[in-house]
This record gives C-alpha cells, sequence and structure tokens, in this order.
C-alpha cells in the first residue's frame, strides 16, 4: 500500500514540475476559456447600458470597451491565477489544473458551446 501511494505521490510531483514553468500559459488559456464562455453575458450587459445612446457613440464605446475592457480584464485576471497556482504545493498542481480545465469544459457545455 505504501508503495501505491510513494508512487502516486511521484506521479503528482513530477507533473507538477513538469506543468509549473508553464503557469503563466495555463493563466492566461484559463481567463482567455471564460472570457469566451462568459463574454456574450458581458457584452450583453453592455448593449443594455449604452442601448439608448446615439449610434455613433454607442459604437464607439462598445469598441473601446471591447478592446479596453476585455484587454484589462486579461491583464488583470491572468496574474490573479498565476499567483494562485503558484502558491499550491507540487501534489496538488497538476490535480488542481486538471480540475479547473474540466471545470471550464463544464462551464462550456453548460453554456452550450460543447
Amino acid at each position: 500500500m505504501d508503495f501505491i501511494i510513494d508512487f502516486s505521490v511521484s506521479i503528482l510531483t513530477t507533473s507538477s514540475e513538469f506543468i509549473r514553468p508553464y503557469l503563466s500559459e495555463i493563466g492566461l488559456s484559463l481567463v482567455a476559456t471564460l472570457l469566451v464562455i462568459y463574454g456574450n453575458n458581458i457584452t450583453g450587459l453592455i448593449k443594455r447600458q449604452i442601448g439608448s445612446l446615439s449610434y455613433v457613440l454607442r459604437v464607439s464605446l462598445f469598441i473601446v470597451f471591447c478592446a479596453v475592457g476585455f484587454g484589462f480584464l486579461t491583464s488583470f485576471l491572468t496574474p490573479l491565477i498565476i499567483g494562485l497556482l503558484a502558491g499550491v504545493s507540487d501534489i496538488w498542481l497538476a490535480l488542481l489544473v486538471l480540475a479547473s480545465y474540466y471545470l471550464a469544459g463544464y462551464l462550456a457545455y453548460r453554456k452550450g458551446f460543447i
């Protein structure tokens, strides 16, 4: 039994050591995935807020929000996720990353993307 536990911990630790140099890419991909899943909700909220303005102002604000707003969300949330993942011990990191991607997949499924 101890062999199985030691082997499992060894696999998790080795996997986490392989994953750790790529935390910035993992964090960015998770943020991008969440923005794809919930971006339509965010833009719908903006459309409702600016819907009564003139056409030129409405288009200008929408462009600024999409360019600046989503860029800001990406640049703000990515370091937060990277920091959270960096603080996790090697035993749990690989499992947490795998669970995060499965959670993103489940959220995409519930929204009808899959």
